[in-house]
């Protein structure tokens, strides 16, 4: 660790992903997503995270847009996001509406196919992301992630599958053990994975936030990340008490 690495503050992000928003005819992923806000503000955490699929299709009504929006504006910290493979980012992602109802919001999207990277200079914290256009297997979402900066945390979002070793799979967007090997950022924050999960500890955490409304056990949740200049990141997934949604 250098000096600087070690001088950084310490920081809080609620991690989640898979939130589905839209799903018909259920309100169960609503309900989460609005009591991981709940959980967000009550905690006062530094930034707000979502690995992919924060809507469940690219056809969901402005409403529901409208509704995302009016949740996330309640928060008084950054949140980064990428597309998953529900919400893909080609010319008719349902993220491309969106940007329209959060144009005054502080959120990021990071939507470049090849990767791009945002820096909250506030936070000392960089969030690398690479959008989805389509889920197949020639999809790797950890492809083409840079060299950590010199200073700051730093995190790197993904949308897939971990495989267990490196046969190529038919699976679509996978990310291999050398894809995970290859990394020295602070945290890995995935998404696709309904359940949460520690894939590794190092020399990057590595985890699953699983879907907001079943990531424990099939119950709502969502992960607190800690990163702290001085035990480095930690892990812990909270548990919701979701409130009906109207």
């Amino acid at each position: 660790m250098t000096e600087k690495q070690h001088q950084r503050q310490a920081l809080s992000l609620l991690h989640t992903s898979d939130c589905h928003l839209g799903t018909s005819p259920a309100r169960r992923q609503e309900a989460a997503f609005a009591a991981a806000m709940d959980l967000a503000i009550a905690e006062g955490v530094d930034a707000v995270i979502i690995s992919g699929d924060l809507f469940d299709h690219n056809r969901v009504g402005d409403d529901v847009l409208s509704w995302a929006a009016s949740q996330l504006a309640r928060l008084s910290c950054p949140v980064v996001m990428i597309a998953g493979n529900h919400d893909a980012h080609p010319e008719t992602s349902v993220l491309h509406r969106f940007g329209l109802h959060i144009e005054e919001l502080p959120i990021t999207i990071l939507d470049s196919l090849e990767g791009t990277t945002t820096h909250l200079p506030e936070l000392e914290l960089t969030v690398w992301g690479k959008s989805m256009d389509d889920h197949h297997p020639g999809f790797h979402p950890l492809d083409g992630l840079p060299d950590r900066p010199d200073s700051g945390w730093c995190i790197a979002m993904g949308h897939g599958l971990v495989m267990p070793d490196e046969t190529p799979s038919y699976r679509s967007s996978p990310i291999y053990p050398s894809h995970l090997d290859a990394l020295d950022w602070d945290y890995v924050a995935l998404g696709h994975i309904h359940r949460h999960m520690v894939i590794r500890e190092s020399p990057s955490m590595v985890a699953y936030s699983g879907a907001t409304a079943e990531s424990l056990e099939g119950e709502p949740a969502v992960l607190l990340v800690a990163l702290d200049p001085d035990t480095g990141v930690s892990l812990n997934l909270r548990e919701l008490t979701p409130s009906p949604v109207a």
